[in-house]
């Protein structure tokens, strides 16, 4: 008879021993397979968040890490926001000319610069100076002499070092009680530029619908895209108007937005925080009710700077040509406002608004991706700028800013994947080794234990070792039946709990799936698992040792005479 086999039926003749020593095993394996599994998860996750298509997040000062926590996992709370000119640095002259065009300032000036002009030429005949000003105006003579011509003739202060700069705006929720996720305001180049993997080039990719636009005929600026994790829980879908929560809602300050956004598109899982956030056009987030920030009051601006004072204007627009100029002086918007000033209605028309004028503005952070940064040179010139406050003179072009916003010391910049690995070697990774330790730990427990069922068995077995000796056995044969028996063991315990490991770690998928958007199966591996086999054989010879060289010393004389 073999010596496995031997083995085999010494473990069936120790049946309870044996089974509550594969147990133990058992157990000790399947704590060290979950927490291998959920590490290697969790490891997944972060290692995907850190394949960025962005290298530089720029928002406000308060901390980097904290900054990333806000950015890249939409967790905590945001430190501030940080002017929306800011944002303008990094894009290109065409880009900045078309935001700059919806300004304060701009207006502003304008419907000053028409006021002084008719007021000085009332002594010319109505004719005349209309059509004086309609030259003016045709020729933008008007335009050439505002500040803001400047600041739009040229490329952002960080726009040739960059080639994607997208903003995010936070501070509102959407979801219920025990499941809120964040909404987030965003461009339509989120889902276009952004790179989920800069390795392969990945992009978002819809299960259902498309990326919102940036002005849409029917939905207009109130339209949003929501990750897979939330469409699921929420039960949302392609057409339902979803109204978001302003604040933090188990504030008592929080209230739900009456401007809803109109769902059209749920996105396919991507395993990153993406999965559980909601994305609504960056404009219409902001004309929703405390979302535009108040602007110094010096005189010129007010509630009623839509109107001409003492009717100079309307005196002298009579004629057709001037309708056009009047109507153009009508239009000017400060704020955002219902189609129907006096309809009535509670509910804001979406087809009434303009966009908010850009000095109204604020981000919470920007995405920035660097141009053939291959060496990192570029990011560390614009990380080192931000942090040493050079985009606060893109502030410079115009007087009107928002109330107590601090531009000294307002913006910094980080590296994601810098502030990603430095979490995950200081927080994630000594917890995995903690639990490892641990779960190892009970591994050899479980390996003692064994040691100790063999030997105390070797008592009783002390007859049948001399009866295999005296049948022809030798000392080499016998140690090398306790040995294997003890191999088998802990190969059997361990087979059964690196299953029952996977299988834990498959039940609590959901729970997984919901925090990291990351799906488990039965079949998620880790390659450190693959240690296990030669870890346990290693455990199981140092366990087997000494009953084996106790079965080795064994007298066969004085044993059979017992």
């Amino acid at each position: 008879m073999s010596i496995v086999k031997i083995a085999w039926r010494s473990i069936q003749h120790r049946g309870v021993g044996s089974i509550l020593s594969v147990l133990s095993m058992a157990l000790g394996v399947m704590l060290v397979v979950a927490v291998l599994c959920i590490h290697g998860i969790v490891n997944k996750s972060f290692r995907s968040n850190s394949s960025f298509g962005y290298n530089i997040i720029v928002g406000a000062k308060g901390g980097s890490t904290q900054l990333t926590l806000n950015t890249v996992f939409y967790l905590s709370k945001p430190t501030g926001n940080i002017p929306y000119e800011y944002y303008m640095a990094f894009r290109n002259q065409e880009e900045r000319k078309r935001e700059f065009s919806n300004s304060i300032y701009k207006i502003h000036d304008e419907h000053l610069k028409v006021t002084q002009i008719l007021s000085a030429q009332q002594s010319l005949s109505p004719g005349g100076h209309l059509n004086q000003l309609s030259q003016l105006w045709q020729h933008e003579a008007l335009d050439q002499e505002f500040t803001y011509r400047a600041a739009t003739h040229k490329r952002g202060l960080m726009a040739r070092f960059c080639s994607m700069a997208i903003p995010l705006a936070l501070g509102d929720y959407f979801g219920e009680e025990g499941a809120y996720f964040r909404v987030i305001g965003t461009t339509p180049e989120f889902f276009t530029e952004l790179e989920l993997d800069v390795d392969t080039g990945e992009k978002f990719k819809f299960a259902d619908g498309r990326a919102f636009e940036f002005d849409n005929k029917k939905n207009r600026y109130f339209e949003a895209v929501m990750g897979s994790q939330v469409a699921k829980r929420s039960g949302t879908r392609i057409g339902d108007d979803i109204f978001p929560i302003h604040g933090d809602p188990t504030s008592d300050g929080a209230h739900t937005h009456e401007q809803g956004f109109r769902v059209v598109g749920i996105l396919e899982p991507t395993g990153t925080p993406h999965d559980r956030a909601v994305f609504v056009n960056l404009e219409g987030f902001y004309l929703m009710e405390d979302h535009a920030k108040p602007i110094t009051d010096d005189g010129h601006i007010n509630e009623e700077s839509d109107d001409d004072e003492d009717g100079e204007v309307d005196e002298f627009l009579k004629d057709d040509k001037a309708a056009v100029i009047k109507q153009r002086l009508q239009q000017i918007s400060f704020r955002p406002r219902r189609a129907n000033e006096n309809d009535g209605e509670k509910k804001p028309d979406p087809h009434g608004l303009q966009p908010l004028p850009l000095e109204e503005r604020e981000v919470t952070a920007i995405l920035v991706r660097t141009k053939n940064d291959e060496f990192g040179l570029t990011k560390d010139i614009i990380i080192d700028a931000v942090n040493n406050n050079r985009l606060e003179s893109t502030l410079n072009w115009s007087n009107y800013r928002p109330l107590k916003q601090n531009v000294n010391d307002a913006a910094e910049a980080a590296n994601p994947i810098e502030e990603v690995t430095k979490l995950f070697y200081f927080f994630v990774d000594p917890i995995r080794k903690l639990l490892l330790s641990l779960t190892t730990l009970i591994c050899v427990v479980s390996g003692i234990s064994i040691l100790v069922g063999i030997y105390n068995s070797m008592s009783e077995r002390r007859n049948e070792i001399a009866v295999m000796r005296a049948l022809g056995a030798n000392r080499a044969q016998v140690m090398g039946i306790t040995l294997v028996e003890t191999i088998m063991l802990a190969l059997a315990g361990g087979f059964i709990g690196w299953i029952a490991g996977h299988v834990l770690v498959w039940l609590a998928g959901k729970v997984i799936e919901g925090y990291t958007g990351l799906q488990v199966s039965l079949l998620s591996f880790t390659p450190t698992e693959f240690v296990l086999l030669p870890g346990l054989l290693i455990l199981a010879v140092l366990v087997g040792i000494y009953p084996s060289i106790s079965a080795y010393r064994t007298d066969v004389a004085k044993s059979l005479g017992a």
